[in-house]
């Protein structure tokens, strides 16, 4: 088999000055090479490039400014990207809106947004949203104007197709004159936090921001000519720039899927030959778990990522051992920092991806801030010190929308953005995720970092993940129980694994004060929709 395998460009990508530029950059390389495809639909470079400069001609016509919010309810489908990158390159400001939100969490990033567009499917992954539509639009007064982007004839709204006939009003003269006026640090699209400690915050990312971060994970990640499968949500950073962006910057394809399913991902892989799979770790332990998993031919594929969690190192090497596959990437990032800000070596080891998040780059400034107010360094005892990870530089978000106050907090008076996550810095450069701020604990008067105690728990065979929680307790203050969730390397050790046996596994590898008081064993974890486990779930169980 003609396996594709990694390329990296020998000289660095140029960071441009909108979202766009790259993909007019590609359409003059690359014109008539696959871009965008779903089942039979599939755009060139090329055709990709003279639909979006339709789209945003249309909504010149359609009395879009610059700074206007236009809003789009969608799978990840092509028209996506498509309409987010004419939207971006007028100066108006992108907001996507996942179909599986309720609607009081669409009435609340509507309501704090307030796109004076709404565009969106009347049918979204075989489900009718038709209400959704028109509830948003009866209840929200800055939209003005609906766009169905399904129906030829939408009882309300405009359909696609008269839509796109508005662009016969504006020139491309005028189309390049309206970009001439965008500015690399313009906010080009909003993304809204999780809200894990709060109703989630709009984050405003920017032209220039997203095109750094693109161009840095290209050369880092091995990203150039990537075919790869986007079926994340819309409204999530890893749709719009850790799939599609940063694809579209090393010059690959993407073929999306409305809804995950680890059957229909493994089947699209081989019918296409992708030669990249990534996903969230629990999608791809998904497709591992799946009953049809011997049945795919995945040796097309020469690069594993994921992202947002720790990998369980059981799923990484039964994939790598089916794939062939030698190289893999991961790394650290936030919305707020529009994508990643360290990155694995291609070819690490299975112990360094397993429990660190890789290195920093030298073009995004990192650093491990001690809570005395200090770079972390070394204790007395020789071991690393924990910090908080600050980063800094012009691909951080522009604002918390409309939260003046929340942004000027997330940032130090020299300019430092708060992570609130905690590190140690090993000897050999890697950066090791401890926990975050709000999760580190006090036992017994010594400081207990979560991620630690999860990794000593990970490192044992019939371990595949763990999530360490802290209860309040009347004699330590508080104390930390930690659920975990067998591998396959449990069927191994029948009759000897249980939670008594796994308090004294970690007894051996952990100082006592962090050795969980009760270790619980779940089927499985809860898990947040964005792959990561629900620690406010397993919080609201209380003590087993």
């Amino acid at each position: 088999m003609n396996r594709n395998k990694t390329q990296e460009f020998a000289a660095p990508l140029p960071v441009l000055g909108l979202i766009t530029d790259h993909l007019e950059r590609q359409a003059k390389s690359r014109g008539g090479q696959d871009f965008l495809v779903l089942g039979d639909m599939r755009l060139t470079y090329s055709q990709t490039r003279d639909l979006v400069d339709r789209v945003a001609q249309a909504l010149l016509a359609s009395g879009i400014s610059r700074g206007d919010r236009v809003a789009l309810l969608s799978g990840p489908r092509p028209e996506f990207f498509v309409h987010f990158l004419a939207t971006t390159s007028i100066g108006a400001i992108w907001l996507g809106l996942n179909p599986k939100y309720t609607d009081g969490e669409l009435d609340h990033v509507v309501g704090d947004a307030e796109p004076t567009m709404l565009f969106g499917f009347a049918d979204v992954m075989g489900e009718g949203q038709t209400h959704k539509l028109g509830g948003l639009m009866a209840r929200h007064p800055s939209l003005r104007q609906l766009v169905v982007m399904d129906e030829v004839a939408p009882a309300k709204g405009t359909s696609w197709q008269d839509f796109l006939g508005r662009a016969d009003a504006v020139t491309l003269e005028d189309l390049s004159a309206r970009r001439a006026e965008v500015e690399p640090m313009d906010g080009a699209y909003l993304v809204y936090t999780s809200g894990s400690t709060g109703r989630p915050k709009g984050a405003l990312l920017t032209h220039r921001g997203s095109n750094l971060c693109n161009v840095i994970a290209v050369h880092r990640k091995g990203l150039s000519d990537r075919r790869l499968i986007c079926n994340f949500p819309i409204n999530h950073i890893g749709a719009i720039g850790d799939i599609c962006g940063r694809t579209m910057t090393g010059g690959g394809t993407i073929f999306f899927q409305e809804k995950f399913s680890p059957q229909d991902m493994m089947s699209l892989i081989d019918q296409e030959q992708l030669n990249t799979m990534v996903g969230v770790p629990t999608m791809l332990q998904m497709c591992v778990g799946h009953p049809d998993f011997d049945t795919f031919d995945l040796t097309s594929v020469d690069l594993i990522g994921w992202g947002g969690a720790a990998m369980p190192i059981d799923v990484l090497q039964t994939l790598m051992r089916k794939t062939g596959c030698e190289r893999c990437t991961m790394g650290y990032g936030m919305t707020e920092t529009t994508g990643g800000v360290t990155y694995s070596g291609l070819t690490d080891s299975l112990e360094l991806l397993s429990t660190t998040v890789g290195t920093p780059d030298d073009r995004q400034p990192l650093r491990l801030w001690h809570a005395n107010g200090r770079e972390a360094g070394v204790s007395e005892s020789g071991e690393p010190e924990a910090g908080e990870i600050q980063v800094k530089g012009d691909y951080l978000l522009a604002q918390y929308w409309r939260l003046p106050e929340a942004t000027a907090e997330a940032f130090t008076d020299d300019g430092w953005f708060h992570t609130g996550d905690l590190a140690i810095r090993r000897p050999d450069g890697h950066i090791q995720i401890v926990g975050r701020m709000s999760e580190m604990f006090k036992s017994g008067g010594y400081n207990v970092y979560p991620r630690e105690v999860e990794l000593a728990l990970e490192d044992h065979p019939a371990v595949a993940m763990a999530a360490v929680v802290s209860l309040p307790d009347p004699t330590f203050q508080e104390i930390g129980i930690a659920y975990v969730m067998l591998g396959s390397g449990a069927e191994k050790m029948e009759g000897k694994v249980s939670a008594e046996r796994l308090r004294a596994y970690s007894r051996e590898r952990l100082a006592n004060y962090k050795v969980p008081k009760q270790i619980v064993i779940l089927d499985q974890l809860p898990m947040l929709p964005i792959g990561k486990v629900d620690k406010k779930a397993l919080k609201a169980r209380g003590r087993p």
